[in-house]
């Protein structure tokens, strides 16, 4: 449940971050690829080893719409930062996959 909830937030921060181009340092988007795959990196460990439902529940909504989100931020913003939203969506995929594969009894 509350992974549901965390999902819809983070589905529609990712989805405004593809339409707006957020440049917000203190935002996930807007500090480059590095700091989006390092967070990434820290909620997958957080996944496996504490929260395997929560965590693999609140990615899975972005995941699904990386496509949209890549051609919104293509049309908006140009291929550069599609990309980038295609990388962060790809990541976010491999965290539910990762959590899935590594905790297959919390799914």
């Amino acid at each position: 449940m509350i992974g549901g909830i965390a999902g819809l937030g983070i589905l529609f921060t990712y989805l405004g971050a593809a339409w707006t181009k957020d440049t917000d340092p203190d935002s996930l988007f807007g500090n480059g690829l590095p700091f989006a795959l390092a967070v990434l990196g820290i909620m997958t460990v957080v996944g496996i080893f504490l929260f395997p439902r929560t965590v693999g529940m609140a990615f899975t909504p972005m995941s699904f719409s990386t496509p949209i989100a890549f051609l919104i931020a293509l049309i908006r913003q140009g291929i550069g930062y599609a990309l980038f939203i295609l990388a962060v969506g790809i990541a976010a995929w491999l965290v539910t996959f990762i959590v899935g594969v590594l905790r297959p009894d919390a799914t």
